[in-house]
């Protein structure tokens, strides 16, 4: 018993010595300040009543999140365009015209050259029968013929005739309109140009020689009218073949 009793003893000191230094330093910390525990709680509140939730006092539900702002790749006053829309536009239109005006100058050209043809074949048609008659002409006053000149006016009628067709059908092939461009290249279209050019000179040139010879006769003076008349009667078979050259390339 006296064991025990002085083991118990024993524990007891050494509990109230462990005892001693905890309620030591318990008495030495300081006391926790309420105001600065006021101030915390005064600092949470307001946050937390903003990022709660407000009930709308006229619906009673919550408000929806509004969208968040998406910052614009351009500064601001800046975004415009110097080729915008209406150039755009613009140029679309002043395209839409200009085919449209061309397809106006191919018909246009289409149907001037077609008028073109026919008055060329029918030029060609009419300097066939001049030459023919001419050369009549030239057989009977100049080849060993009758000398009487039955065929001088048929002559003449068929030479104004085949002028004044040749000249409108050159006028229509001047007129007839380029609405695009054509690279200069050998080709029928060369060809006939060429032909035309050259039937032209022999034209102008049976037309004067033609007057000039006629006057010469009128005159009395025959010396070197049988030569006039051989150059008039060979300008106008070349012309005629300038002629069938040209005809013959506007249709092959």
């Amino acid at each position: 018993m006296g064991r025990a009793s002085g083991r118990l003893l024993f524990a007891a000191i050494l509990v109230s010595a462990a005892g001693i230094p905890i309620a030591a330093r318990g008495q030495d910390s300081p006391p926790i300040d309420e105001s600065a525990t006021a101030a915390k709680e005064d600092e949470q509140a307001p946050r937390s009543a903003s990022t709660a939730p407000q009930a709308n006092p006229t619906s009673g539900s919550l408000p929806s999140a509004a969208p968040p702002l998406v910052p614009s790749e351009k500064p601001a006053g800046l975004d415009f365009d110097l080729f915008g829309p209406e150039n755009a536009a613009s140029a679309a239109a002043n395209s839409a015209d200009k085919i449209a005006s061309t397809g106006v100058l191919v018909q246009k050209r289409r149907h001037r050259l077609e008028t073109h043809q026919l008055l060329g074949l029918t030029t060609w048609a009419f300097m066939a029968a001049s030459c023919i008659v001419g050369q009549l002409n030239y057989n009977d006053l100049y080849g060993g013929g009758s000398g009487r000149g039955n065929y001088m006016m048929p002559h003449r009628l068929l030479v104004y005739s085949t002028t004044g067709l040749f000249t409108a059908t050159g006028i229509y092939a001047l007129l007839a309109p380029q609405p695009y461009k054509r690279p200069l290249k050998f080709d029928t279209g060369l060809l006939h140009r060429v032909a035309a050019i050259g039937a032209t000179a022999g034209i102008v040139a049976e037309v004067v020689l033609g007057f000039i010879t006629a006057r010469t006769a009128d005159a009395g003076n025959p010396s070197g009218i049988a030569n006039m008349a051989k150059v008039h009667d060979v300008i106008g078979w070349t012309t005629f073949g300038f002629m069938s050259v040209a005809g013959t390339a506007w249709l092959f």
